[in-house]
């Protein structure tokens, strides 16, 4: 017996920061046991790593448990054309906060936005 609950997602504009239509799709219920094994964060492992590599950073951990994807409108893509850039795992974060022209204050408001939605959907369910 058990719940088997359908993934949920949310998606933050970048408008108020001028980029229209640039959006970062989070996972609201971010680790489901049947989606496979448990990430561990890296001040959690034991043993710890001698050396970890530049990505495997709690920070990054942090980002790619609840980041799904960046979804950029062709206005805003060196391509031209409407792009998905998945982050699957902690290096596609920082391979993120690295790309030519990212502006980290755009994740950084988006984690933000994506909080305060959270507490309303929070306060909402506690007034249910």
């Amino acid at each position: 017996m058990g719940f088997k609950l359908p993934p949920l997602t949310t998606d933050v504009d970048c408008e108020p920061l001028g980029y229209p239509k640039l959006m970062f799709r989070f996972w609201l219920n971010p680790w489901n046991p049947e989606d496979g094994e448990e990430w561990i964060a890296p001040d959690k492992r034991d043993p710890p790593v001698e050396k970890p590599e530049e990505w495997d950073r709690l920070w990054y951990w942090s980002v790619a448990r609840i980041l799904q994807c960046v979804l950029i409108p062709g206005k805003f893509s060196d391509t031209g054309k409407d792009e998905v850039i998945d982050i699957p795992d902690m290096q596609a974060a920082y391979d993120l906060e690295r790309m030519p022209r990212f502006e980290s204050k755009m994740l950084n408001w988006a984690l933000g936005a994506l909080q305060k939605e959270r507490q309303e959907r929070f306060q909402a369910a506690v007034k249910n």
